[in-house]
C-alpha cells in the first residue's frame, strides 16, 4: 500500500490540474448553453454547437417547461450531449479529489461527511478561532477532529453554496445507506449528496463514480 501511494504522488499535481480544467470547462461551455435559446447556435472555445430541445418538449410543445438538463450537440454531430450531466460529474470528481488530498480521509469516512461536522474551536488562551471537521467513528472507531486549511474550506463553502442554490437556500436533508452495515441512516445534510432520477440522495461508497476519479 505505501509502495503505491510512493508510486502515484508525483503524478498528484496533473491530477489536480486535469480536475480543475475539466470543472471550469464544463461549465463556462454549460453557461454558454444555457444563454442560448432552443433549436439555435452558439459558438464556444472554437467550436459551434446547437442547444437542442428535448423530444418530450417537442411533443407537448412546451420549450418553456423547466428541465434540469441541458443538452447540446455539435454542428454537423450526431451525438447528443447533456452538458449539464457533464458539469455536474466534473464538479464533483474535483469536489472529491480536493477533500481527499486536503483531509486525508478514506472515501467511507467522505461519504459521511455532513454540513454539522464543520465546528470551530476557540483557544482560551489566545481567543483565536479555528475552524475543524468532525470525522465520524467507522474503520478505526475512533472519532476525529480535522483543522480545516484554507484550501479545504474554500472547497466545502464551493459544495455547500451549489447545495443551497439548488435546494432554496437549504441543504436538503438525506439519509445514506451503510454498504457495510446495510442499514440507512437518519435524514441528515450530507455534503456529498446529488439528484439521481428526480430525488437527492447521499452517496453510498459503491455507487459514487466521483470517488474512483482518474487522471
Amino acid at each position: 500500500m505505501h509502495q503505491g501511494v510512493r508510486e502515484r504522488l508525483p503524478h498528484l499535481g496533473h491530477l489536480v490540474e486535469a480536475a480543475e480544467q475539466e470543472r471550469d470547462e464544463t461549465a463556462a461551455l454549460l453557461e454558454a448553453a444555457r444563454a442560448t435559446p432552443f433549436e439555435e447556435y452558439f459558438d464556444h472555445e472554437g467550436t459551434r454547437y446547437l442547444r437542442v430541445l428535448p423530444a418530450a418538449h417537442k411533443v407537448t410543445r412546451r420549450p418553456d417547461h423547466v428541465t434540469p438538463h441541458v443538452y447540446i450537440q455539435v454542428d454537423g454531430g450526431t451525438k447528443r450531449i447533456i452538458q449539464s450531466m457533464a458539469e455536474d460529474e466534473a464538479f464533483w470528481a474535483w469536489v472529491v479529489i480536493e477533500t481527499l488530498r486536503h483531509t486525508g480521509v478514506r472515501v467511507e469516512e467522505l461519504t459521511e461527511i455532513t454540513h454539522l461536522a464543520l465546528v470551530s474551536y476557540k483557544f482560551p488562551d489566545t481567543g483565536e478561532i479555528v475552524p475543524l471537521l468532525q470525522i465520524v467513528p467507522s474503520k478505526s472507531n475512533e472519532e476525529r477532529l480535522l483543522l480545516v486549511s484554507s484550501e479545504l474550506a474554500s472547497v466545502l463553502a464551493t459544495i455547500i453554496k451549489r447545495l443551497r442554490d439548488a435546494n432554496g437556500g437549504k441543504i436538503s436533508l438525506v439519509a445514506r445507506y451503510d454498504d457495510h452495515e446495510r442499514v440507512t441512516g437518519p435524514l441528515l445534510p450530507h455534503l456529498f449528496q446529488r439528484r439521481h432520477t428526480g430525488r437527492r440522495r447521499s452517496w453510498a461508497r459503491t455507487r459514487s463514480p466521483a470517488c474512483s476519479a482518474k487522471p
